[in-house]
């Protein structure tokens, strides 16, 4: 995959493939001037959680294929709530397993 040609949009999942931050993932906070993005970052390199936001460039992140992990679907959950996005909202509830519903 070619980094930097794709745009990113609020809430997908990312991982870092440039700088001293490669390996971390999180999610696209907003799209900043130029090629730019705000990401809350959510995991570093080995799994761990963590609370950081970054701004970084298109081409150092790349969009993070596959199933999410329960903690990153209420990650962006919580997201999804903080920015009144009742559709959004909607549609990542309605990926979580069953046993975590009741």
């Amino acid at each position: 995959m070619e980094t930097g040609k794709k745009s990113f949009a609020k809430g997908e999942w990312v991982a870092i493939v440039n700088t001293r931050l490669v390996g971390c993932k999180g999610y696209i906070l907003n799209h900043l001037w130029g090629e730019g993005y705000k990401v809350k970052i959510t995991k570093d390199s080995q799994g761990n959680s963590i609370n950081a936001i970054i701004w970084i460039g298109a081409e150092d992140i790349v969009s993070c294929e596959g199933k999410l992990e329960k903690d990153d679907l209420l990650a962006l959950i919580d997201f999804a709530l903080a920015t009144n996005d009742k559709q959004w909202f909607m549609e990542l509830t309605s990926q979580l397993p069953e046993a975590l519903l009741q």
